[in-house]
């Protein structure tokens, strides 16, 4: 089960705990894989992802030692990402044969599918085996890293200081989203994509406080989270073509492909859009008062 933050309940020694329980886990289903080591690399790397934005929403003091231990991880999920990214790429190929257009269309992607799926399966060898075990290491190293991890020393400085962070991060959102259009660079989008999935980890966090209003925002959070996912993927497709191109067949082909990855990225974009504009709509400051009043309300 994920962590969850429950002012109720929530002390410094919970709180490390609960981290080093999320750490054990991770090491258990890396060093187990009962579903293969695909699915165990992007579990782990999702619970990396929710264990860094734990570090920054409750980051108050040490904050050196904070920022070191955000790094490591940091540094965890990236030495995953490589075999990752080529099944994520694998799987988005399969995506677009289920999108195309007509019965040429069809063939070409689907010669193109099992190219990254030959792609991925060459990947998952000795070098992915070298990297869980990379990672088996490193997070023995988060496990006694918790230890940094604490509270303020009173149930009103933790809700001010949970709500401030939680303002922080709608306002590195909206940030991201204001100079957003569909011609925008892909590292544009990106940044939305991190800042929307540092929100979604924090709806999951505080769900305690607030279950019902949290989980329909948490709806909203992972469709815009999915949509911007598609995006990436297909824009790492687009710099394989241009690094791997024997994976695409002929020019000719790679230039009919690329039509087809321009034309989904735009229509993607144009939903992510649409959908961060509601995500992100709230100001960020009244957004974080009731996360504030909560905290205090349940903590007593």
């Amino acid at each position: 089960m994920a962590l969850r933050l429950d002012p109720a309940t929530l002390s410094g020694a919970r709180l490390r705990s609960g981290a080093r329980e999320a750490f054990e886990n991770a090491v258990a289903l890396l060093s187990g894989q009962p579903e293969g080591p695909h699915h165990a690399v992007h579990e782990t790397r999702k619970t990396l992802k929710r264990m860094r934005a734990l570090y920054r929403l409750v980051a108050h003091r040490n904050k050196a030692d904070l920022s070191r231990e955000n790094a490591r991880l940091r540094d965890i999920a990236r030495r995953l990402a490589r075999g990752r990214e080529a099944a994520a790429l694998a799987e988005t190929a399969r995506w677009l044969v289920a999108q195309a257009r007509s019965a040429d269309e069809t063939a070409l992607l689907t010669r193109t599918a099992a190219a990254l799926e030959a792609r991925r399966d060459s990947l998952t060898g000795q070098d992915t085996e070298a990297d869980i075990a990379a990672a088996i290491e490193a997070l023995a190293g988060a496990i006694e890293g918790t230890a940094v991890l604490s509270l303020p020393d009173s149930r009103k400085k933790t809700a001010r200081l949970i709500a401030r962070n939680w303002q922080r991060a709608m306002q590195k959102g909206r940030r991201a989203l204001s100079p957003l259009t569909v011609d925008s660079p892909a590292e544009a989008f990106h940044e939305l994509r991190k800042a929307t999935q540092t929100a979604n980890a924090y709806h999951t966090l505080l769900k305690p406080l607030w279950p019902q209003a949290l989980t329909a925002r948490q709806d909203r959070l992972r469709d815009l989270i999915d949509t911007l996912g598609r995006e990436n993927d297909l824009a790492g497709i687009v710099l394989l073509m241009e690094k791997e191109p024997q994976h695409f067949g002929e020019a000719i082909e790679q230039v009919i492909q690329q039509r087809v990855l321009a034309r989904r990225r735009e229509a993607l974009r144009l939903s992510a859009l649409q959908q961060a504009a509601k995500v992100f709509a709230a100001d960020p400051k009244e957004d974080a008062e009731p996360i504030e009043i909560l905290w205090n309300g349940l903590g007593n």
